[in-house]
């Protein structure tokens, strides 16, 4: 495929969802969103992710700028409460997944060796028990569970960045 087709292709993927719900009309985001949703699943099924990994991530861009699309879509709505546009474009994502799952599967693998959470001294085993740390903190509200919670996080971090410095 060209680059002005790529281009081409990715803008009306963006637009597709976007203008029907910056004008406030869900029956023109729903048709239009599954006309998008058709290019998408034709776009998928022409580069058939799952033979390899060129074709894993061709079809992740596409299927990412039309999940792009629709969540610039939800942000639009958010003064009307979205609920119904969030739902449509949820159930259209599942694009997305399917082809993030198929790249997930070729590099995770490779990612999660010993070899990667040596790199850089130990910093990565670092950043990754802080990662987590902050995405387990976002499911608590009271100050001081949050205190416990991050300084443990922060602790177990550099216990992993000492283990895995060289």
């Amino acid at each position: 495929m060209k680059q002005s087709e790529t281009a081409g292709i990715s803008i009306l993927l963006i637009l597709l969802p976007t203008i029907p719900a910056f004008l406030h009309s869900f029956y023109g985001y729903l048709g239009a969103s599954i006309v998008g949703l058709a290019i998408v699943i034709y776009l998928f099924a022409q580069y058939r992710p799952w033979e390899n990994s060129n074709n894993a991530i061709i079809a992740l861009y596409f299927t990412g700028i039309f999940a792009f699309g629709l969540a610039m879509a939800v942000f639009l709505t958010l003064p009307l409460k979205p609920r119904a546009y969030a739902g449509v474009a949820l159930v259209e994502s599942i694009p997305f997944f399917v082809s993030f799952y198929f790249v997930a599967r070729l590099f995770l693998g490779k990612f999660f060796q010993k070899n990667v959470l040596k790199f850089a001294n130990g910093y990565v085993a670092f950043l990754i028990v802080v990662i987590i740390g902050a995405i387990v903190g976002r499911f608590f509200h009271n100050f001081y569970e949050l205190i416990i919670i991050y300084s443990g996080f922060v602790a177990l971090g550099i216990i992993a960045y000492l283990y895995f410095k060289e």
